[in-house]
Parts: C-alpha cells; structure tokens; sequence
C-alpha cells in the first residue's frame, strides 16, 4: 500500500492508503483523469464523506464518480484513514467488483 500525504498533512483529518492495485491504475490513466482523480484523493484527506460518494450495497467501501472513472474505498475511522482499492473505468469497475 502507498500513503499519500502532502505539505497540507497537519490539517487533514485522514490519510489516503492506496492499494498497490489502485496505485497501478492510477499510474496508467491518461494526465487530464490522472489531475482529476488526484483532486478527488486531496478532497477525500479533509472529507471521506464527500458529497456525490455513496456506500456500495451490500458492502462497507464507498464509490466516488470522478468522470468515467470510479474510485472504491473504504473508511477507517478509527485510524483516519481512507484505504482506495480500486480506481477503474465505470465500465469495468463493476465487473471486478462482483470477482471480488
């Protein structure tokens, strides 16, 4: 797993913890998704309970639409932590989602 932090860490209520799989999917989108799926992560430090996220039924992770793409992660309070597992197309988000 990657922690992301910043200059801004003192401020933020919760760390961001990618899964090594989200860090690879990250790495391969293309640099306009790549800014925007950033900007979505540094919201997410100061609220993982943005407004727009919705819990995933049937399942304690939370999906965040960032354009076609989607975030899945999950909320750990206790830590303050928010641990992103997958950032996918939306087309095929869902599929790995059932595999899992």
């Amino acid at each position: 797993m990657i922690i992301l932090s910043g200059a801004r860490r003192k401020t933020m209520a919760h760390k961001i913890v990618l899964a090594k799989s989200a860090v690879k999917e990250l790495d391969g989108l293309p640099d306009k998704q790549h800014a925007r799926i950033i900007e979505h992560l540094r919201q997410l430090e100061e609220n993982p309970h943005l407004f727009g996220a919705e819990k995933l039924k049937g399942r304690e992770e939370y999906k965040l639409r960032v354009g076609n793409y989607r975030m899945v992660y999950g909320i750990d309070d206790k830590n303050k932590e928010v641990i992103v597992y997958l950032i996918e197309d939306t087309k095929q988000v869902y599929k790995r989602l059932r595999r899992k």
